[in-house]
């Protein structure tokens, strides 16, 4: 799985365990819609930091805790 699929399932997985829709993120952690919905149907080849970084302060969890995920194990990414 390429790194920006991986991110982008962690990001949905985020919004259905607190019950948000893409939008309902944005409006809890401040992360531009239109940039939500890039990351969740990895549009980008590659997301920012400050953007992961939005999510996690939004949702009071930390960036270790974003990336503590199967979707992240280094044999499974494929680039």
């Amino acid at each position: 799985m390429k790194l920006k699929e991986s991110i982008a399932k962690r990001v949905q997985e985020l919004c259905d365990k607190n019950k948000l829709t893409v939008h309902g993120l944005s409006l809890k952690t401040g992360v531009a819609n239109s940039t939500l919905c890039d990351i969740v149907n990895a549009r980008n080849e590659s997301v920012q930091i400050k953007f992961i970084y939005g999510i996690c302060a939004g949702l009071s969890m930390s960036l270790e805790d974003f990336f503590a995920s199967p979707y992240f194990d280094k044999n499974e990414l494929t680039d």
